[in-house]
């Protein structure tokens, strides 16, 4: 699972075995590993609808079931949506299946 971040987007793209693993888990996470041993967790999630959270060293991407199932089991590339941060700002998410895994 790879990671992509900017000031207004959240891109996660998925290799062939965290496709299989987010069908038969309903998730799946990934850590980055610092020097010093701190490190940053990263979680895609099947659940109601789309969100997303950051906590401490955790940040967690859900999706909803009903799309997320009729797009593990098709063609279809991606996902995306676009989340209201403050008015009139919205943050967008966009989860991917990664062409040269597939």
């Amino acid at each position: 699972m790879k990671l992509r971040i900017n000031h207004s987007s959240i891109r996660i793209r998925l290799g062939k075995s965290d496709i299989q693993e987010l069908r038969e888990q309903r998730k799946v996470k990934n850590e980055l590993l610092f020097p010093g041993g701190k490190k940053l967790v990263y979680k895609l999630e099947i659940g109601e609808s789309f969100h997303a959270s950051l906590d401490t060293n955790c940040l967690i991407v859900t999706i909803p079931e009903d799309e997320s199932d009729a797009w593990l089991n098709s063609e279809k590339l991606a996902i995306e949506t676009k989340l209201e941060r403050n008015e009139g700002d919205e943050l967008i998410l966009l989860v991917e299946k990664d062409l040269h895994d597939l």
